[in-house]
C-alpha cells in the first residue's frame, strides 16, 4: 500500500472545485474518494456514468443531508428513483488525477446543459481511504435509534441497547426507511400504540411503499400475522426483503413486491399478495383486500392512488397515511373522506400521520 497524503475537511458550499488542502496528514491508503456534494437527483445517474467512463472503480450515490437536515422522502415517478439532492462518492485509483476527472466531468456536463456555462463548477472533495476506514466511515454514520421508550432502530452490525424493547435491524442503504425521517416516527409509533390497543394481533397488512420494510416489519413484531410490502423501486424491494430476513421475516409472512409508479401502470400485486394476506380474492380477479393499509409517500402519491389504495381496505380496515405536512392534512382527508370515517390526525414538528376506519 502506498502512503499519500490526506485531505482537509471538504469544503463548505460555494467553495473551489478543488477539495485537495494542505496541510496533510500520513496516512496508508489503497484508493481515493471524491465526494461531489449537492447534485441534482434527476442528473445524477447520468455523473454516475460520466465518473465510471473516466476511471472510476465505483461510483455510489447517496442521500445529501445537512447537519441536522431531517432524511428526504423518496417518490419514484417512473424517471427519477433518487432524492431531489443527493451527493454522488467515486473511488479511484490511487495514481488518479481526480481533479482533471472532474474537469472532465465538467465539461461534459457543460455540453448537455447540466451545468450553467459561467457557473463556477461542482462542489467537491477528494480524500484517501483505506479499505478498513470506509467500512468504518459507514458503521460510524448509522447507530441506534430509539423511536418510543420501547422501540429502537438497529444498524445490523451493532448490538441493542435494550434487548428486552422491539429492536428492528436494518441494513442501512438506498431504501427510505431508516426511521430518522419523522414520518417514519410518525408511523412507527402509531403502530405501537395500535399494538398496545390490541388493533394488530393476527391482523393482514399492506404496506405501500415499503422503502426499508421498517414499517412492515414493525407491523410484524407487534402481532400482525403477515405483510406485503410493495414498492416502485426494484432496489428497495431487494433491501426490503433482506431487512425482513434479518428479524426472521421471511415469505409468506412478509412480501415484498415490486408495484407500479402510477395509477395507470400494472399493479402486480395480485394472487401472490392475495396469498400473503390469507385472501380469497384472487381467484376472481380482484384486487386482496387487508385489515390496514399503511402508505407513508407523498402528498401526491397519496392524492392520485386514493381509488387503489381505498380499494385494498376491508371494509372496517383501518388505513394510515403520512408522508405528508401537517397544513395538507386537511386535502387528504378530503380525498379519502367518501369511503373512510373516524379520521385522527396526529403531528410531529411539521409532519403529520392520518388513521381512519373504512365504511362498512
Amino acid at each position: 500500500m502506498a502512503t499519500v497524503a490526506a485531505a482537509a475537511a471538504p469544503p463548505a458550499s460555494g467553495a473551489g472545485t478543488n477539495g485537495v488542502s494542505p496541510p496533510p496528514a500520513e496516512i496508508e491508503a489503497t484508493c481515493l474518494r471524491c465526494v461531489i456534494s449537492a447534485i441534482g437527483g434527476s442528473i445524477a445517474d447520468d455523473i454516475s456514468d460520466v465518473l465510471l467512463s473516466l476511471g472510476a472503480q465505483s461510483v455510489v450515490v447517496q442521500e445529501h443531508r445537512p447537519d441536522g437536515a431531517p432524511e428526504q422522502e423518496i417518490f419514484d415517478d417512473g424517471e427519477a428513483k433518487l432524492w431531489d439532492v443527493c451527493d454522488i462518492v467515486a473511488h479511484f485509483p490511487l495514481e488518479a488525477d481526480v481533479d482533471s476527472c472532474v474537469a472532465l466531468l465538467e465539461d461534459a456536463m457543460r455540453e448537455a446543459d447540466m451545468l450553467l456555462p459561467d457557473s463556477a463548477g461542482l462542489v467537491y472533495a477528494v480524500s484517501p481511504v483505506a479499505n478498513e476506514s470506509w467500512v468504518e466511515q459507514i458503521k460510524a454514520s448509522y447507530v441506534p435509534l430509539q423511536i418510543a421508550d420501547d422501540l429502537w432502530i438497529i444498524p445490523e452490525w451493532s448490538e441493542p441497547q435494550d434487548v428486552a424493547a422491539t429492536n428492528i435491524i436494518l441494513q442501512p442503504g438506498v431504501a427510505f426507511g431508516t426511521g430518522e425521517h419523522p414520518t417514519t416516527s410518525l408511523c412507527l409509533r402509531e403502530l405501537r400504540d395500535l399494538a398496545a390497543a390490541g388493533r394488530l394481533r393476527g391482523v393482514t397488512v399492506c404496506d405501500y411503499g415499503t422503502g426499508s420494510g421498517v414499517l412492515a416489519i414493525a407491523a410484524l413484531k407487534y402481532g400482525a400475522a403477515s405483510v406485503v410490502g410493495t414498492d416502485i423501486d426494484s432496489l428497495a424491494v431487494k433491501a426490503a426483503q433482506r431487512n425482513g430476513a434479518l428479524n426472521g421475516y421471511e415469505p409468506p409472512a412478509f412480501l415484498a413486491l415490486q408495484c407500479g409508479a402510477g395509477i395507470n401502470d400494472p399493479e402486480p400485486i395480485g394472487a401472490a399478495a392475495a396469498v400473503a394476506a390469507g385472501s380469497s380474492s384472487s381467484s376472481s380477479g380482484s384486487s386482496p383486500t387487508f385489515d390496514l393499509v399503511v402508505a407513508n409517500i407523498l402528498r401526491g402519491p397519496l392524492v392520485e392512488l386514493q381509488g387503489r389504495l381505498s380499494g385494498y381496505v376491508k371494509p372496517g380496515g383501518m388505513l394510515m397515511l403520512s408522508g405528508i405536512l401537517y397544513e395538507q392534512a386537511a386535502e387528504i382527508q378530503a380525498a379519502y373522506g367518501g369511503e373512510f370515517q373516524d379520521f385522527v390526525v396526529k403531528t410531529h414538528q411539521q409532519w403529520a400521520v392520518i388513521t381512519a376506519v373504512k365504511r362498512r
